[in-house]
């Protein structure tokens, strides 16, 4: 029975362990972000990739990103929300319900939702910024200036 619990032990170490390195991996290369499609101010890891989903609500915009690794149960990755703070955004908890959080900057709203291996992000239609060109922008460098 000692030997039984002891492996069992081992085995839930090992698998803890082994979560920990793949969740690692999956985030590592996450040191470069860009201006999101609806809003160019609004980070989005340049890992992530858009993808085309329809959306019929006219007055608001939408986004989904398919990015691997990301979970609903764990929300936005600490790397993610400490970026999106860099730019100048602020969390408004008040409204995080489940796994949408919400983020304020000069009066625009921006919502995130993550889901298993995507996240959206969706405004009112009159608080959108789109259209400008989107570059890459590296941790080291500034945040877009207001």
């Amino acid at each position: 029975m000692r030997g039984r619990s002891l492996r069992f032990i081992l085995f839930l170490m090992v698998a803890v362990t082994l979560s920990a390195l793949v969740y690692g991996y999956a985030f590592s290369n996450n040191n470069s972000f860009v201006g999101s499609s609806i809003d160019e101010q609004f980070p989005v890891p340049a890992e992530a990739r858009k993808s085309d989903v329809p959306f019929s609500n006219p007055g608001v915009v939408y986004v989904r990103y398919n990015m691997k690794g990301i979970e609903e149960k764990e929300s936005i990755p600490d790397f993610y929300a400490s970026e999106i703070r860099k730019w100048g955004w602020k969390e408004d908890k008040e409204e995080q319900v489940g796994a949408l959080r919400v983020f304020v900057k000069d009066g625009k709203t921006m919502n995130v939702t993550t889901h298993s291996g995507f996240f959206t992000l969706f405004t009112k239609k009159s608080t959108a910024v789109a259209g400008a060109p989107h570059t890459a922008v590296s941790k080291p460098q500034s945040p877009p200036k207001q």
